[in-house]
C-alpha cells in the first residue's frame, strides 16, 4: 500500500522482476493483501506501544486511558447521531411498476443500522476489507470458469468497416456460480451478471456476500472478469471501466449458454457500475429505435458509483488514493507493459507517471479506443447516457463514502449546466431509484450489531449482512415478480 515513485516503478519494470512479482502478490493475491494489511496494522500497534513506553509510567497509563475514553465518547456521539437522525434520502422515478416494487422493499424503508464501532466510512471500510480477504482466502467460492473471446473495433468512434475492423481480440473470463453442470441448481434460474470493482476479481468483487446471498435466494451469478482482470492482455485494448461492445458479445453468449433463464439482471460495484448505466443507456436507445437484438435486462443496480467520469476519482483521499493508484498501475499497466507500450509508448509513459487516478484515466484513453481523454468522456461517461435508460435501475450511495464523490449525484451533468442534476433526472424518469444513506462507506453498508446473516452450509453457513445487498435483492425479486405476472 505504499506509493510507488516513478523511479521505483521503473526499477520494478526492468531490473527487479522478483520484487515486481512479490509486489503483485501483495497487491492482488488475497493472501498477499491479507499479509500486507496485517503487517501494517502490526507496525501501527508496535509504534504506538513504543511511543507510550517512552513516557513515564504514570503519564503513559493516564494518557492511554484518556485516549481510550475519548475515543469511546466520540464513538458514542457519532453513532448516536447516525442512529437517531440518519435516514435514507430516496429519489424515485414516476413509473407505477417502479413505485410498487419500492413499496415492497422493506429494507429500503429504513437506514442501515451499522455496528457500534462502524459509525464512520473509514472505520467501517478497513475491517470490511480484512474480512473480505479472509473470506476470499479461506472460504473461496467454487466457480465454473469459461474463457470467452471478445473482439473490439480499432477506433471506437467509427462504425465497423474494412478500414476499422474488429481486430482488438482478447479474452474475458466468465465465472458461473453455481456451476451450470450442478444438478442441484436449475438452469432456468434468474441470472445476475456481476461487474467487479477497480482491480477486483470473482472471489472479491469487492467481497462475496452479495454472491452468496443471491445464490441462497435462488439466483445464479456470473461474475465478469473484464479484459486484464483475470488474465494478461493479448491485445492493446483496455478500458478501466469496461467496454460496452464486450458486454454485448458476453450477453449474446449468455443467452446461448443459459437459454432457459427466466431473466437476466445486472449489477456493478464501484467502478464496475459505469457499464450498467452507460451501456444500457445505449442499448435501450437502440431498442426504442427497433433494434430487438440490443441486450435487455429485467433490472439492474449500481453500488457506490462515481457518476461523472470527469471527476469520479477526485474523492480519493489518503491512503486510498495511493493504494488504488499503485494497485491499478501494477495490475493493468506493469503486467501488460510489452503489449501496451508497443501500441502507444507515449500514452504508456504518461500513465505510469500519473500522480492520481483521474490523471491516469486521461492518459489511457488510447488503449480504450479513443484519441484523447475528451473523446473518451464524450463516448463513455455514464451521466451522458443515463437519460436514455429505460431499464429499472437502483443506485445506492453512502454520504460517508471515503472514495467516490456521492455529491456528484447533485451536480450538473457535463454540457448541461442549465439542465437537471442526476438526482433530478432520476425523479423525472420512469425507471430510476436513487437511495442515499447517511452511513455505509464504500460498499460495506454493514447492518446490525453482529452484521452477519445465515446462508446455506454449501455457501459457508454465514456471510456479512449488508444493507445494500438486501435492497438490491429485494429490488430484483420485485421486478422478477412483475415480469412473471405478464
Amino acid at each position: 500500500f505504499l506509493h510507488i515513485s516513478n523511479f521505483s516503478a521503473m526499477i520494478l519494470r526492468t531490473e527487479l522482476k522478483p520484487l515486481r512479482c512479490f509486489w503483485h502478490f501483495l497487491l492482488h493475491d488475497s493472501l498477499g493483501r491479507l499479509l500486507l494489511g496485517s503487517f501494517l496494522l502490526g507496525i501501527v500497534y508496535f509504534a504506538t506501544s513504543f511511543l507510550l513506553s517512552l513516557l513515564p509510567g504514570h503519564i503513559s497509563a493516564v494518557l492511554g486511558r484518556a485516549v481510550a475514553y475519548g475515543a469511546l465518547g466520540v464513538s458514542l456521539f457519532l453513532y448516536t447521531s447516525i442512529r437517531g437522525f440518519g435516514k435514507v434520502d430516496g429519489y424515485i422515478g414516476t413509473g407505477e411498476e417502479l413505485q410498487r416494487v419500492f413499496r415492497g422493499m422493506r429494507t429500503a424503508q429504513r437506514a442501515p443500522r451499522p455496528p457500534f464501532w462502524a459509525y464512520g466510512g473509514n472505520v467501517q471500510f478497513m475491517p470490511w476489507m480484512v474480512y473480505n480477504l479472509f473470506s476470499a482466502t479461506f472460504q473461496a467460492l467454487d466457480f465454473e470458469k469459461q474463457r470467452f473471446t471478445v473482439k473490439g473495433l480499432q477506433d471506437k468512434t467509427q462504425p465497423e468497416s474494412k478500414t476499422n475492423p474488429r481486430s482488438m481480440e482478447d479474452e474475458v473470463i466468465l465465472n458461473f456460480f453455481p456451476k451450470t453442470s450442478s444438478s442441484d441448481f436449475p438452469l432456468d434460474a434468474p441470472t445476475i451478471v456481476v461487474e467487479p470493482g477497480l482491480t477486483c476479481t470473482a472471489q472479491d468483487v469487492p467481497g462475496s456476500s452479495f454472491l452468496r446471498r443471491a445464490v441462497d435466494r435462488g439466483f445464479r451469478v456470473v461474475v465478469i472478469e473484464r479484459r486484464g482482470h483475470g488474465a494478461p492482455l493479448r491485445a492493446p485494448r483496455w478500458n478501466l471501466f469496461g467496454d460496452s461492445d464486450d458486454t454485448e458479445q458476453i450477453y449474446e453468449m449468455l443467452q446461448e449458454r443459459l437459454p432457459d433463464a427466466v431473466g437476466f439482471f445486472w449489477i456493478g460495484f464501484s467502478s464496475g457500475s459505469k457499464l450498467p448505466i452507460e451501456a444500457q443507456g445505449k442499448f435501450d436507445a437502440r431498442r426504442e429505435k427497433g433494434d430487438g437484438k440490443a441486450p435487455s435486462f429485467v433490472a439492474m443496480a449500481c453500488i457506490c458509483p462515481g457518476y461523472n467520469l470527469e471527476t469520479c476519482f477526485q474523492g480519493f483521499k489518503f491512503p486510498y488514493r495511493q493504494m488504488c493508484l499503485s494497485s491499478t498501475k501494477s495490475k493493468f499497466l506493469m503486467e501488460n507493459e510489452v503489449v501496451l507500450r508497443k501500441f502507444n509508448p507515449e500514452a504508456y509513459e504518461k500513465a505510469m507517471e500519473a500522480q492520481d487516478l483521474q490523471e491516469l484515466l486521461l492518459h489511457v484513453a488510447p488503449f480504450a479506443g479513443y484519441s484523447s481523454g475528451k473523446e473518451y468522456f464524450e463516448h463513455e461517461n455514464p451521466v451522458l447516457y443515463a437519460p436514455q435508460v429505460r431499464t429499472p435501475c437502483l443506485i445506492i450511495n453512502a454520504m460517508d463514502d471515503p472514495l467516490t464523490v456521492p455529491t456528484n449525484a447533485f451536480g450538473k451533468m457535463p454540457g448541461q449546466e442549465d439542465g437537471p442534476t442526476f438526482a433530478e433526472m432520476i425523479q423525472q424518469s420512469s425507471c430510476g431509484l436513487l437511495l442515499m444513506t447517511p452511513s455505509g462507506s464504500h460498499c460495506p453498508f454493514l447492518d446490525g450489531q453482529m452484521p452477519f446473516t445465515k446462508v446455506s452450509q454449501s455457501l459457508g453457513g454465514f456471510t456479512l449482512n449488508c444493507w445494500a445487498d438486501s435492497c438490491v435483492l429485494e429490488f430484483f425479486e420485485g421486478f422478477l415478480a412483475e415480469k412473471l405476472k405478464k
